[in-house]
């Protein structure tokens, strides 16, 4: 019987007061974001290409900036806890979805 691999949730945002994602950042983190970012390009038409690169470039932050911006969120072009929630609540939703 073949094994089916189902992608796991994505995990909580880090717990410190204040903390957020922004330009320069470079770590697994942001990896991750820029990972979920490109599975709801297809929900979200209004952000072009992010590389998963782990570097918190230019390009991500035009996606975090126009996803808030569609979401009716303050636009930042970071990700607080507020947005990192919000990405991932529908990363999970979509990638259930696909199965």
């Amino acid at each position: 019987m073949e094994e089916i691999i189902r992608p796991t949730g994505i995990i909580p945002f880090p717990y410190k007061a204040g903390y957020e994602m922004a330009p320069g950042d470079r770590c697994d983190l942001v990896s991750m974001l820029q990972m979920m970012l490109c599975e709801l390009k297809i929900y979200y038409d209004v952000f072009g290409d992010v590389a998963s690169s782990g570097v918190y470039d230019v390009a991500t932050e035009s996606a975090v900036s126009a996803y808030q911006s569609a979401c009716g969120m303050e636009t930042t072009g970071r990700v607080d806890v507020v947005t990192w929630n919000r990405l991932a609540e529908e990363y999970n939703a979509a990638v259930c979805e696909d199965q």
